[in-house]
C-alpha cells in the first residue's frame, strides 16, 4: 500500500491530470511507442491543437502558453511513473533509448474516462495520431513550432537571446 503524502497536489496540470493525458496519448498512438520528448510535445499539442491548424484547442490560448511545454517535463516523467506502477504503461528500452507504450490494461481504463473533457481529449489525441500517420515529419514540425514561438515570446517579453 502506498503512503499518502501530506503535500497538496495541483488539480490542474498536476500529476494525475498529466497521467490521464499521457495514457490517452499512448493509447491513441498504440502500437507505436513514444519517447519522453514526443510525449511532452503531444501533451502540449493535445490541449492546444488549434495552434497547429487542428480542431479547436481544449485549453485557452494565453500568450505565454508555449512556456508550458518547457516546464512540464518533470511532471510528465512523474506521471509516466504513476502509469507504469498501475500497469497502464510499459517501458521499452531499445536502440533509440527509453520509450513508453500503452499497456494491456489501458483500453479498459480509458473507457472509464467519460467526462466531456476526456472525450474531447481522446478526439484530439486520435487526431494527432492520424496526423502522424499522414505527416512523416510531424514531430519535427511540432518541435519547430515550439522553438519558433518560444523565441517570439522571449522577444515579446523583452528577453534577449545570447
Amino acid at each position: 500500500m502506498e503512503s499518502i503524502n501530506n503535500h497538496s497536489e495541483s488539480l490542474f496540470n498536476g500529476h494525475i491530470e498529466t497521467a490521464l493525458r499521457a495514457i490517452i496519448i499512448l493509447e491513441a498512438f498504440y502500437p507505436d511507442s513514444l519517447d519522453l520528448e514526443s510525449i511532452s510535445l503531444l501533451d502540449y499539442f493535445s490541449v492546444h491543437t488549434g495552434d497547429i491548424n487542428g480542431p479547436p484547442s481544449l485549453h485557452p490560448a494565453v500568450s505565454s502558453r508555449v512556456g508550458e511545454y518547457r516546464v512540464r517535463r518533470r511532471t510528465i516523467q512523474d506521471s509516466l511513473s504513476i502509469l507504469i506502477r498501475r500497469n497502464l504503461a510499459t517501458v521499452i528500452e531499445d536502440k533509440d533509448g527509453i520509450r513508453f507504450i500503452a499497456a494491456d490494461d489501458s483500453p479498459a481504463f480509458i473507457k472509464l474516462l467519460t467526462t466531456q473533457y476526456n472525450s474531447t481529449l481522446k478526439d484530439r489525441a486520435n487526431w494527432l495520431a492520424s496526423q502522424k500517420r499522414h505527416r512523416t515529419n510531424l514531430f519535427l514540425e511540432l518541435r519547430t513550432y515550439i522553438t519558433t514561438h518560444t523565441i517570439n515570446i522571449q522577444f515579446d517579453e523583452g528577453f534577449q537571446i545570447a
